[in-house]
């Protein structure tokens, strides 16, 4: 296998490795103690609006983790996490492609009203506010480290959307930016999970008293370039063995929170942008479900999600009311005390689900249920309203699709003949709410 490299100097990734948590060792490659007990007592803690971790992964299929039931692939520090917060089954995303995945997750809106409809070449609209834009404005320091993907020209890095500190790359290839400007660094495709998490450590560690800091992995995206310390591994070949690796960077992010003294009022979620591609295009799972990569079915869209602050979340819980990517903006909002800016949400508010306070916030979908858009290349491709699911015809299906998805979550038995009457209400809906 060829070793895809990606440009940095050596220089900046010495400091890099020496700010990297556990003294500058390197990433860890051995499982983290045991998790703490669920059924051990515990209370909330109000201290005040926390720190905030995003870690997204790239092309991480739903059924991909231990803790979401893969048989071989061992994610002990992501599987810590779950243990000690809150795993959610039911979590989606608005697209099943990368761009516009984090497009939403940006700005709380569905892609194509951004600008980002699928991947670049393209950029955010003028005047759309970043979630970086809206916690700086709270006090927050605001870093980035990973994949950037939201537009090609300077005025598009990060750094021009509210973030402070941006370094990384620009989609899955190229050189690496610093700031607005390229440089000429280079590092093996096989570092970069421990370059992001280095340089997402080195910026908390200067900015202790409130950040938010971003972190985009590149991996587990084809092609797959494991470190040689996690070759062959996993039992599940080289994809296995790059999300093993990126489970080892995800522990020593939690490790450096812990040595710092921040993780009890830090809220970490972790999370895969869009699913992964499955047999026969690749080697990644989506569990139970049907689809994978660049498709509307659940495969494609539903994704790993875990939420971890110990401060506020009860350890172990498991949440399976459905929830979007676009919910993120409003609730981090809410919870450090920042201002919504002045223009529609397509997410709401999921803070009180995310704390334990309720376990179902619904909306007006069918029988009170959640309503969730999904988007493709065509535009609007379904919505899921309460327990039902509908699709438009696309690349997953010749013709219109009807599933009842709490009967019926592989999406094997299409009801679309036998309920013409909830196509055509649902229909009806989508065209309302993509308006």
């Amino acid at each position: 296998m060829t070793m895809r490299l990606f440009h940095t100097t050596p220089m900046l990734l010495l400091g890099a490795l020496v700010v990297s948590c556990g003294g500058g060792q390197g990433m860890s490659t051995t499982a983290p103690s045991t998790p703490v007990a669920t059924t051990a007592a515990w209370s909330p803690v109000n201290l005040g609006p926390p720190n905030i971790v995003i870690v997204l992964a790239d092309d991480l299929g739903w059924g991909d983790l231990s803790s979401y039931g893969h048989p071989t692939i061992r994610t002990p520090n992501i599987d810590r996490l779950a243990a000690e917060g809150a795993r959610f089954t039911t979590f989606y995303v608005p697209t099943p492609i990368c761009a516009a995945s984090r497009a939403g997750l940006l700005t709380g809106r569905f892609p194509g009203r951004v600008g980002i409809p699928w991947n670049p070449p393209r950029r955010l609209n003028p005047g759309e506010v970043v979630l970086a834009r809206v916690l700086r404005e709270r006090g927050y320091a605001t870093g980035m480290a990973g994949k950037w993907h939201l537009g090609w020209e300077r005025e598009d890095m990060p750094i021009h959307h509210g973030f402070d500190y941006f370094y990384g790359i620009l989609s899955g290839e190229g050189s690496f930016i610093k700031g607005d400007l390229p440089t000429t660094d280079v590092v093996g495709a096989d570092q970069l999970a421990r370059r992001f998490t280095s340089e997402a450590v080195g910026f908390i560690s200067a900015h202790r008293e409130r950040f938010f800091m971003y972190v985009a992995h590149r991996d587990p995206h084809a092609d797959y370039y494991p470190a040689a310390e996690f070759a062959g591994r996993s039992g599940h070949g080289a994809y296995g063995d790059v999300i093993q690796q990126l489970d080892a960077s995800v522990g020593d992010l939690m490790r450096a929170l812990r040595e710092q003294g921040l993780e009890q009022n830090t809220l970490v979620v972790f999370m895969s942008d869009n699913g992964p591609l499955v047999p026969p295009r690749g080697p990644g799972s989506a569990g139970p479900f049907s689809g994978g990569k660049f498709s509307c079915e659940e495969g494609g869209v539903r994704v790993p999600a875990i939420m971890r602050w110990p401060a506020r979340i009860r350890p172990g819980r498991v949440v399976d009311e459905p929830v979007s990517s676009l919910d993120l903006f409003p609730t981090l909002v809410t919870l450090t005390g920042a201002t919504l800016p002045p223009r529609p949400m397509d997410g709401v508010d999921i803070s009180r689900l995310v704390t334990g306070e309720v376990e179902r916030i619904g909306g007006r979908g069918i029988d009170g249920g959640r309503e969730i858009v999904f988007s493709a290349t065509e535009g609007a491709a379904g919505l899921r309203s309460g327990r039902w699911k509908y699709l438009r015809p696309g690349t997953w299906s010749g013709g219109v699709t009807l599933f009842d998805l709490e009967a019926d979550p592989g999406e094997q038995l299409d009801r679309s003949r036998a309920r013409p009457d909830l196509v055509a209400q649902l229909e009806a809906r989508l065209q309302e709410l993509i308006r």
